[in-house]
């Protein structure tokens, strides 16, 4: 029982340490144009469901539509910037900023709907359209967090890179 009790602290003192060599990985080409094409995938999927909302939540308030394709186009600009110009912390970190909007706001719209049926003699197409946006507000959240995951390594490894660099200066 001893030898039992000593192999398992071992065994998990030994998977409890971390080498050098596990620091997270600047995101390569590849994965990053990747995640961007996947996120203006979901974008479109988004802006497909808001339009096919919209004379619903355009009955609760006209703004609400207009507000919501506003930010997907934005987030198309920034994704079209990147894959053009390349990356960068800000972009990436506008990006995440953009793909949470759009998740709040598919949310928001589809509770909107639902409140509005809840009031009113419910209307079958205000209903089924909640289904679209709330499965847009889960894939922008869900791209959302891939990318985020991304970013951070992207960030530590520049910092890495930029801690190194003052060094070197001193």
């Amino acid at each position: 029982m001893k030898l039992f009790i000593a192999v398992f602290f071992m065994a998990a003192v030994a998977f409890g340490q971390t080498k050098p060599t596990d620091q997270p990985a600047m995101p390569s080409k590849e994965e990053i144009s990747d995640l961007l094409k996947k996120a203006d995938e979901k974008v479109s999927g988004f802006e497909k469901a808001v339009k096919n909302a919209k004379p619903y939540l355009d009955k609760i308030d006209p703004k609400f539509a207009t507000t919501y394709l506003d930010a997907s186009s934005d987030a198309h600009t920034i994704i079209a910037g990147m894959q053009t110009n390349g990356i960068s912390a800000y972009g990436l970190v506008s990006l995440l900023a953009t793909l949470d909007d759009l998740s709040l706001n598919a949310a928001n719209a589809s509770v909107q709907l639902l409140l509005a049926a809840k009031s009113t003699p419910a209307d079958a197409g205000a209903l089924s359209a909640t289904i679209p946006l709330a499965s847009a507000s889960t894939a922008c959240n869900d791209i959302s967090e891939l990318i985020m995951h991304a970013t951070l390594r992207y960030v530590h490894v520049e910092e890495e890179l930029l801690g190194k660099l003052m060094a070197s200066q001193k």
